[in-house]
């Protein structure tokens, strides 16, 4: 792997819906803008809530093993999706901070963020889904109801998902990829006790471009080997950060294979996806 320094960032400017709202600081973002945006919001949480999250992460024995994707571990809905709903119901700062992430207060909060930085997604006015795997049953019948009205006046709408993640420190990696067309931001939320991680063992998420044509386009997210690229970014993995960015054609992206002691604490996150559907 070649050296990669990151770009020199552009602060984000104040601005109402980016200040602390009692979850996020917003207004800590720095942005780059090669090879494609993407913003680091460091001490993004409050500390004491930050600090309970860490100590409250979900046991290694309800994750799914995803070699498909590299070396890594997932716990969302789709990936034991009753241990994930067991989790979440049983656990009150993780539960809090799903309904959080869940809302379409959230979402909107995430775009103007973008639109502060000058990337506006046009997505501004488009409805947002309220239901999600917490809501009681006449929520979820609403929700179809409404998400079924959406569908039948082909209007596009927007939800966020929701999943940790966990790669070992021994080996731990994720291929380059693109990301899902659905797919519109990403957040990757590091969920680590302080002085757990050690630098010298990596995990941090590297931003990509290729020299071969073939590989310019990606759209529909297909993976390729680690040697077909170089690192233009590399934002390193340290506690209570928030890596923000876009999907684009282009926006190649990996964690390269870690150097920790087999040992060694998982590399954990939490992942949150803003999505589009229909439309």
């Amino acid at each position: 792997m070649s050296t990669a320094t990151l770009p020199t960032p552009v602060k984000s400017s104040p601005a109402p819906t980016s200040k602390p709202d009692g979850f996020f600081h917003w207004n800590r973002a720095e942005f780059v803008y090669t090879p494609f945006p993407f913003g680091v919001i460091s001490d993004v949480l409050d500390p004491q809530f930050y600090k309970a999250l860490a100590a409250e992460w979900p046991s290694q024995d309800l994750f799914v093993f995803k070699e498909n994707l590299g070396r890594k571990y997932s716990l969302s809905e789709v990936n034991n999706g009753e241990g994930y709903l067991r989790f979440l119901r049983g656990n009150r700062v993780w539960g809090e901070f799903y309904r959080r992430l869940k809302s379409p207060e959230f979402v909107r909060e995430v775009l103007q963020v973008l639109c502060d930085q000058n990337i506006d997604l046009g997505l501004a006015n488009k409805p947002i889904s309220t239901v999600h795997a917490l809501s009681t049953p006449r929520e979820k019948l609403s929700g179809a109801m409404t998400k079924l009205a959406r569908l039948r006046s082909t209007e596009a709408s927007l939800s966020s998902r929701f999943e940790f993640s966990m790669l070992p420190a021994a080996g731990g990696h994720i291929k380059p990829h693109t990301d899902a067309p659905q797919k519109l931001v990403t957040l990757v939320f590091s969920i680590i006790p302080e002085n757990e991680w050690r630098r010298d063992w990596g995990g941090g998420t590297a931003m990509l471009q290729t020299h071969e044509p073939s590989l310019a386009f990606n759209h529909m997210n297909r993976q390729a080997d680690f040697g077909r690229f170089e690192p233009v970014s590399v934002v390193e993995f340290v506690p209570n950060q928030c890596l923000i960015f876009i999907k684009t054609f282009n926006s190649w992206h990996t964690v390269y294979p870690m150097t920790g002691p087999a040992d060694a604490p998982m590399r954990k996150t939490l992942t949150i996806n803003i999505e589009r559907w229909g439309g």
